[in-house]
């Protein structure tokens, strides 16, 4: 009997499941928000708030145990530098999963996982930066264009080379093809 076996096993051994938890949790820091299964995105959970916690700690300790997890050097860093000052003030409740229904192809209940708290950064500087007034828009100029600009000018060339003729003679002529 399973009784007080609280790791949910995901249909996979221990090896594979920890790949996947660290996949997951790499995609979950790197994006701040995933979509996926609802019990992987409920265990995900467990591992996510863990990891915040080492990175609130700033520390060389923490830092090597989150890598030892993790394994890819910029998620690490973003996590100790962005993702920790975040939640300094904040004890627990890092993430939240929001279920979304059920997936089209076998109707496996979906979710999504996301922090908490998002960059406020970013939104500040696209509410403070002014839009800049916008350039009028120059049609690029294509071969074919080019061509008949060309013959347009060797047109008008012609015409003006040529002698030109008084109004009576183009009339008389104009009559005579009639």
């Amino acid at each position: 009997m399973r009784h007080l076996k609280t790791v949910r096993r995901l249909n996979r051994n221990r090896s594979h499941r920890r790949a996947l938890l660290r996949n997951l949790a790499n995609s979950l820091f790197y994006h701040e928000s995933i979509k996926t299964t609802n019990p992987k995105a409920m265990e995900l959970r467990k591992v996510a708030d863990r990891l915040i916690t080492l990175a609130k700690r700033k520390d060389t300790h923490a830092m090597r145990l989150a890598f030892a997890f993790l394994r890819d050097k910029d998620v690490v860093k973003k996590l100790f530098t962005d993702i920790g000052d975040r939640y300094a003030a904040i004890n627990g409740g890092y993430t939240r999963v929001l279920k979304i229904g059920r997936r089209k192809g076998d109707a496996a209940p979906m979710a999504i996982i996301e922090l908490t708290q998002k960059k406020e950064k970013e939104k500040e500087k696209k509410v403070k930066t002014p839009k800049a007034p916008k350039k009028p828009k120059v049609a690029k100029e294509t071969k074919e264009t080019k061509e008949t600009k060309e013959t347009k000018k060797a047109k008008k060339e012609k015409e003006a080379k040529a002698p030109k003729e008084p109004k009576e003679k183009k009339e008389k002529k104009v009559k005579k093809e009639k």
